[in-house]
C-alpha cells in the first residue's frame, strides 16, 4: 500500500475570507467620536490660552504693586525723618518756630 499525498488545490491552499459589508452605524459612530475628540482639543486649547493671559497679566499686576509698595517704603522712610516732619508740621498745620512769625495770605 503505497500512499500519495494528495497535493492541494489552490481553493485549499487559501483560507476563506469574507468581505466585510459596510456598516453606516459603526462608521458615523466612529466620526462622532473623532468630531468630539477634536472639539475637546479645541477648547483645551482655548483653556490654555485664556489661562495663559490671566497668568500674565497677574504677574503684570504684581510687578505694579511690588513697585508702589517700593515707593511707600521709601515714603515711609521719609516720613520718619525729624526734618520730614517738621516740614508738614508747617505746610499743613500751621506751626512756627519759637520766635517767628506766621504770616498767612488773605483769603477770599
Amino acid at each position: 500500500m503505497i500512499l500519495t499525498k494528495k497535493s492541494p488545490t489552490t481553493k485549499e491552499s487559501r483560507p476563506k475570507t469574507r468581505k466585510q459589508p459596510f456598516r453606516p452605524l459603526s462608521t458615523l459612530v466612529v466620526l462622532f467620536a473623532f468630531c468630539a475628540l477634536v472639539s475637546s482639543a479645541y477648547q483645551l486649547y482655548e483653556l490654555r490660552k485664556e489661562v495663559n493671559q490671566s497668568i500674565a497679566q497677574l504677574n503684570q499686576e504684581k510687578e505694579d504693586l511690588l513697585q508702589q509698595q517700593k515707593l511707600l517704603e521709601e515714603e515711609i522712610l521719609q516720613l520718619n525723618t525729624p526734618s520730614y516732619i517738621e516740614q508738614l508740621a508747617r505746610e499743613q498745620l500751621g506751626l512756627v518756630r519759637k520766635g517767628e512769625i506766621r504770616i498767612a495770605p488773605k483769603t477770599e
